[in-house]
């Protein structure tokens, strides 16, 4: 086999295993068979179980991103800033609903898990940042940055509730009103 295309399967079996069980429930045996391929060549490619997670929270961080740009651009033209930010909400939320298990366990693991995922989370949230901060525009002052950062933890507390509930569809619009309210409340103004 390729040795792209057998790194691809491992990539895969590990996005399912950790998709679905909490990182220390994950053996890199169980990735190992389930990618058909046998622990030391998963080693081979992955040093550690640690990197190998780390590199499926780096993908599912692109993909998220990816997700999040198509939304905003089928928006349409001269929509306001807290329109595209409800957008980029919902597409989290579904991101969120489609591996609830595992982006619990990765919530619940912060600050616990490996220092690569934490590099991962850290690296994510500077992102959204960023984005936050070129929708709304202005000028970035402290007051803007503690808005865009208390967001970022605001919505990740109140999905880790919605995915203890279950993920329910009637609590959904709740969440993202009430999301948009803390970052309208903490910016003290949309700009546009």
């Amino acid at each position: 086999m390729d040795p792209e295309e057998r790194r691809s399967l491992i990539l895969t079996a590990a996005r399912q295993a950790f998709a679905s069980q909490p990182y220390d429930k994950v053996s890199m045996t169980a990735i190992a068979a389930q990618a058909q391929a046998s622990e030391a060549l998963v080693h081979k490619y992955y040093a550690s179980k640690a990197s190998l997670y780390a590199e499926v929270l780096a993908a599912a961080a692109t993909e998220l991103s990816q997700r999040t740009q198509a939304a905003d651009a089928a928006l349409p033209a001269g929509s306001s800033n807290r329109d595209r930010v409800r957008i980029w909400l919902m597409t989290y939320l579904d991101f969120v609903a489609e591996r609830s298990a595992g982006w619990e366990a990765y919530q619940l693991l912060a600050g616990h898990g490996p220092s690569e995922a934490s590099a991962v989370r850290h690296h994510m949230r500077q992102e959204t940042v960023a984005a936050l901060a070129n929708v709304i525009g202005g000028q970035q002052g402290a007051r803007e940055q503690a808005a865009f950062w208390g967001y970022t933890g605001f919505v990740d507390t109140v999905c880790l509730r919605w995915v203890e509930d279950g993920c329910p569809e009637d609590q959904r619009h709740s969440l993202i009103d009430a999301a948009l309210g803390c970052l309208e409340g903490a910016l003290g103004d949309w700009r546009g």
